[in-house]
């Protein structure tokens, strides 16, 4: 049985000027956002939190009063069985929206977790709401940062349910480098994933024992070596023809309006 992570609130909560590079790299890898448009975000986005690795960010259920950004760090969204067992569905990494669904919703049906030490910075949803009076374009870059996160759980879903297991632990690889390319977080084809065998299982639905004979198989066929926290990619094009992985449904091509 998984063992429920530690429900909590940050552990530290303070102002900050942040560095929203990273959130506006995804952005313009899809839309232009102008000088103005930044300024207008930023000035909304001063408070900040931390929370420790096993954290529970965002708690399944409770009603929430803003969104957060992570800024360092990399979690988990998952949902729990009654008997304590645990599904990953996303992994999300510097510059993700982890909980933007929350401002229609007013809550989540899951729980976001710290994988590492985490950073986020918090935009009310009050100030959303007025973000979007103010300048209507932010309810299409908030509203296609939210069908994204659906398209990557489609995708998931498919990777669950039809592929074999060293084709599933690659396609995972392959989608965390192009997430990680997008915000400038790879080098030379490798990347950061301080993501435990354990955590890796509960997203691909394999016990750590057999995540580690998969990652074995990978590099013996010397596409993948994980070490503990870096991956690093000796055959891109190998390892996205042997997983299948094609990008579109991270929408990375540039779109009008």
């Amino acid at each position: 049985m998984a063992t429920r992570t530690r429900s909590m609130r940050a552990r530290s909560t303070y102002r900050i000027d942040p560095n929203l590079e990273r959130f506006l790299a995804t952005v313009r890898k899809r839309f232009e956002f102008s000088r103005e448009e930044f300024a207008m975000l930023a000035e909304k986005m001063t408070t900040a939190a931390d929370f420790e690795a096993g954290d529970v960010m965002v708690e399944e259920g409770k009603r929430a009063t803003h969104s957060s950004l992570l800024l360092e760090g990399y979690a988990a969204r998952s949902k729990y069985t009654p008997n304590g067992e645990r599904q990953i569905m996303e992994f999300q990494i510097p510059g993700d929206f982890i909980d933007l669904h929350s401002y229609p919703l007013e809550c989540l049906d899951h729980s976001i977790t710290a994988v590492s030490d985490c950073t986020i910075v918090q935009l009310d949803h009050k100030d959303i709401s007025d973000l979007i009076e103010r300048h209507s374009r932010f309810a299409r870059i908030f509203w296609f940062a939210t069908m994204t996160d659906a398209s990557i759980h489609r995708e998931w879903i498919l990777n669950l349910g039809s592929r074999g297991g060293v084709e599933r632990v690659a396609h995972l690889l392959c989608e965390m480098y192009c997430r990680s390319e997008i915000v400038g977080l790879t080098d030379n084809h490798s990347f950061e994933f301080p993501v435990t065998q354990v955590q890796m299982g509960e997203a691909l639905g394999f016990s750590a024992v057999h995540v580690g004979r998969l990652l074995r198989e990978l590099h013996d066929r010397k596409l993948v070596t994980k070490d503990r926290k870096i991956v690093h990619l000796h055959d891109w094009p190998a390892l996205q023809e042997l997983a299948g992985f094609d990008p579109e449904y991270l929408y990375l091509q540039p779109r009008k309006g």
